[in-house]
C-alpha cells in the first residue's frame, strides 16, 4: 500500500510527463474520452459519496456495539495504518469501512464475546483536484462533490489565449493510486455548443491544459523571425531586409 507522501509524488510524475509530452514537440498520444469510458472510469474514482476506500489523513471511528469503553477515533497516518483497541497496529488505507469491520471483528472475536463494529469516516482527509497547463492560475483545488473539468479550469484563472481547448488530458488514479488512466475532453464543445461534460472529476484527478499548435507557431515566428529583426537591422542600415 501506498503512502500519502508516494501518492502525491506519483500525482506530480503524472503531471510532468503529461506536460513534456504536450510542451516537448511531440503530439499528445492521450485518446479522446468516449462513453464506453465513463462506467471504468466512474468505478475507479474514490468518491467520499459512493464506496469509498479509506485513505492517509482520513478520521475513523471504530464502535463497538456491546462494549462502548472500546470506542476510538484516529487519523490514518501516512504509512496508511491506525491503532486499533485489541487489536494492534493494522494497515486501514485502501479498505472500505465494511471490511475493516470484518477484520477488526475476526481479530477481536479471541478476546471478546461475539464483537459487532461499526465504522464511520468522522472526517475526510483533504481531497484535492490538480490543473495545470495553459490556465491562468495553475495549481490545486479543494474537491467538491459535482466538480467538472471546465469549473476546474475556470477555478484556476480559465484558459490562456495559448490553450488547447479541445485537447484537455484527464488523469485519473484508482483507489490503489497504481491503476492511471488517461483520456482526452473535448472543451470547446462545451463552451461553443454547451455540450454537457461527460463525468465529474475526482479527488486526485489531474486536469492539464497542453498549448495549441497555433501557439507553438507564434512561438517559432516569434524566436526565429520577429526577434531577428532588430539584429538584422543592425548588420547593415542600408542593406535591405530579406522578407
Amino acid at each position: 500500500m501506498k503512502t500519502m507522501k508516494t501518492m502525491r509524488v506519483v500525482v506530480l510524475l503524472c503531471v510532468v510527463a503529461v506536460a513534456m509530452a504536450a510542451c516537448g514537440g511531440k503530439p499528445v498520444t492521450v485518446p479522446a474520452l468516449t462513453a464506453a469510458d465513463i462506467g471504468p472510469m466512474t468505478k475507479m474514482a474514490n468518491f467520499p459519496h459512493e464506496i469509498y476506500r479509506i485513505e492517509a489523513g482520513d478520521t475513523v471511528q471504530i464502535k463497538h456495539v456491546y462494549h462502548p469503553e472500546l470506542a476510538q477515533e484516529d487519523v490514518v497516518r501516512p504509512d496508511g495504518k491506525i491503532t486499533v483497541k485489541l487489536v494492534g497496529e493494522m494497515v486501514v488505507a485502501g479498505m472500505t469501512t465494511s471490511d475493516l469491520e470484518k477484520q477488526i471483528v475476526a481479530r477481536a472475536s479471541d478476546q471478546i464475546k461475539s464483537p459487532e463494529v461499526v465504522i464511520s469516516i468522522a472526517k475526510f482527509s483533504e481531497k484535492q483536484v490538480f490543473v495545470g497547463g495553459e490556465v491562468g492560475k495553475p495549481g490545486t483545488l479543494v474537491y467538491r462533490r459535482g466538480l467538472t473539468p471546465l469549473q476546474a479550469v475556470i477555478a484556476s484563472g480559465g484558459f490562456k489565449d495559448t490553450a488547447s481547448v479541445d485537447s484537455v488530458v484527464l488523469v485519473r488514479l484508482g483507489p490503489d493510486n497504481i491503476e492511471v488512466i488517461s483520456r482526452k475532453l473535448n472543451l470547446e464543445e462545451v463552451i461553443k455548443d454547451g455540450t454537457k461534460e461527460q463525468l465529474y472529476l475526482a479527488p486526485n484527478d489531474i486536469v492539464f491544459v497542453p498549448r495549441s499548435e497555433i501557439a507553438d507557431a507564434n512561438l517559432w515566428v516569434r524566436q526565429h523571425i520577429t526577434d531577428l529583426i532588430p539584429f538584422i537591422r543592425g548588420i547593415g542600415a542600408s542593406a535591405p531586409l530579406p522578407f
